[in-house]
């Protein structure tokens, strides 16, 4: 491929990557997570406050690049916030995923780049993450970046190389402390690359020399201060990023210390890991077959597991003093020791797979380079590109706009059900015949782990108070609107719910909630919005 052919190809790519992440972005109801790190930005934006919490929420670069999405969009509180404000911002950076590849220059061909891209940009996991306001798709594009500018560093270490070493690094800490699997990872596979081609050919050009002069020792501290004072620069670069990110800009310098005490808490985490405990097999079987109930269709990334194999074993296979395939295998090991690392970690979540399927993308990309030059017939690339395409599309769909919320969905994950939109449009019916508008008094009685994403969608209710057991409240009054877990709902006596018409909604699988309403402001609501007298509970 050449490279203007490649030019336009990709900006056509960057376009169908954008219209796939943007088109009808409000479609998924906001996931607990996500209203979770809505609310801790919309205090950033409205008190310019941010304290770094190491007990959870991880780093604070997608708050803070949240910033200009908002003040973009004309928002500058909580309540004004979008789901499409939000989200925008990490479409932003998946798009910056396909970008990074950009990066990988001369190490991989033009051909190899654009295939990549177009699993980037078409995969259906990382299209549903980009589409989703967690740190996930930040760390993912920062953590690419490290991996090949750590490559760049290690051929050419230089103060240019150096530089933006040091910022990814300092971007990759600062959205995850977590990092540090892949800062590892990515290091001990150039490590090993290292080993496994220039030390063999080094070792053989010393024992070939042993006649001639080892050169003076100025000749060799010159060489150690080539290296060290660029890679100096990287490490300051790293640190005073993460500072500058963990210190809120200076305002709370213990922040920064805190990042490094979180490992503990996030090392207990991971290994004691409750309803988040899955097998080691967990993330392949996501991506390798997945089947719903009834007449659920197929979800599998089958083709590219197959590709990205092809890839890893090229990779391997071609290994040399050539920069570009080895730079293929090192993409290779660091894709399975992170890979490796994150299957034999007990606590799993869909998300935290990207990063490494991310790297086996790339090297699928590659992959399918090597089919298509071993097929001689055109047609048949044609054919086979157009397949592989479409399934991805496919899938791609089926994931992200079909059955976005639908429990058989592999990366669908605790996710917040539609009909819980039920309850939050029937709120907002009765608002507007309630007497106090939106400052109606609505008590929310129910554990942390049933209230989200409530804060969310009532952030535009001023009057809402939050409580996590009944034992709190000793009556339902003066609230004329209760939202309430189906098991503080039981204990309450039948005599104070009688004052309340009551409705079950779905919050999340196997999860209800249920909505009290007091009976005066129903039978305002069924005479001024539904036109009849009073009804029966459960309308």
């Amino acid at each position: 491929m050449k490279k203007k052919s490649f030019a336009y190809l990709f900006v056509l790519l960057l376009g169908v990557a954008l219209f796939v992440r943007l088109y009808r972005l409000d479609l998924r109801p906001m996931h607990h997570d996500e209203a979770n790190q809505a609310y801790k930005f919309g205090q950033l934006l409205e008190k310019g406050q941010y304290r770094y919490d190491p007990a959870d929420h991880h780093g604070p670069t997608l708050y803070y690049f949240s910033l200009p999405f908002a003040w973009l969009s004309g928002q500058k509180t909580y309540a004004e916030l979008t789901e499409g404000t939000l989200r925008g911002v990490t479409v932003f950076f998946g798009l910056l995923i396909l970008l990074v590849i950009l990066a990988a220059g001369r190490y991989l061909t033009f051909s190899e780049k654009f295939w990549a891209a177009v699993f980037l940009a078409l995969s259906p996991p990382l299209v549903y993450f980009n589409r989703f306001y967690i740190q996930e798709t930040l760390f993912v594009a920062f953590g690419l970046a490290f991996v090949i500018f750590l490559w760049r560093f290690f051929q050419k270490p230089d103060y240019k190389e150096a530089t933006w070493l040091g910022i990814s690094a300092g971007l990759l800490y600062a959205t995850k402390e977590t990092s540090l699997i892949v800062l590892a990872t990515s290091i001990l596979a150039l490590v090993v690359v290292w080993f496994l081609s220039w030390g063999r050919s080094n070792s053989r050009k010393r024992s070939s020399h042993k006649s001639e002069s080892k050169g003076s020792r100025k000749e060799v501290l010159a060489e150690i201060k080539k290296v060290a004072l660029p890679l100096a620069l990287a490490i300051f670069l790293f640190l005073a990023i993460s500072f500058v990110f963990y210190s809120s800009f200076f305002q709370h310098p213990q922040g920064f210390l805190d990042s490094f005490r979180a490992f503990s808490g996030y090392g207990q985490k991971a290994f004691d890991p409750g309803w988040h405990r899955h097998g080691f097999w967990y993330y392949f079987s996501l991506l390798f077959y997945h089947k719903g109930r009834g007449h659920s269709p197929v979800f599998s990334e089958i083709p590219f597991l197959l590709l990205a194999l092809v890839g890893v074993v090229l990779s391997f296979a071609r290994m040399s003093r050539k920069s570009a395939e080895n730079f293929k295998g090192y993409l290779a090991l660091f894709s399975l020791f992170t890979a490796l690392v994150y299957s034999a970690i007990p606590y799993k979540t869909p998300w935290n797979m990207l990063i490494f399927w991310a790297g086996f993308l790339i090297l699928a990309g590659a992959g399918f380079v090597y089919v298509l030059e071993l097929i001689k017939i055109r047609q048949a690339k044609i054919i086979l590109a157009g397949a592989l395409i479409f399934w991805a599309g496919w899938q791609a769909y089926l994931v992200n706009f079909y059955f976005h919320a639908y429990p058989g969905n592999p990366y669908v994950y605790a996710q917040t059900s539609p009909d819980f939109l039920r309850l939050v449009a029937r709120v907002d019916e009765l608002s507007q015949v309630a007497e106090e508008g939106k400052n109606m008094f609505i008590r929310v009685i129910a554990p942390p782990e049933e209230t989200w994403p409530l804060p969310w969608y009532l952030r535009k209710y001023p009057q809402v108070g939050y409580w996590t057991s009944s034992e709190q409240v000793e009556s339902l009054e003066p609230a004329v609107v209760v939202i309430i877990s189906a098991a503080e709902a039981a204990r309450r006596s039948e005599k104070e719910l009688e004052s309340y018409i009551t409705h079950y909604y779905s919050l999340r699988p196997d999860v209800l909630m249920v909505l009290l309403i007091r009976q005066d402001l129903w039978e305002n609501y069924r005479l001024k919005r539904i036109g009849g007298p009073s009804g029966t509970n459960g309308l």
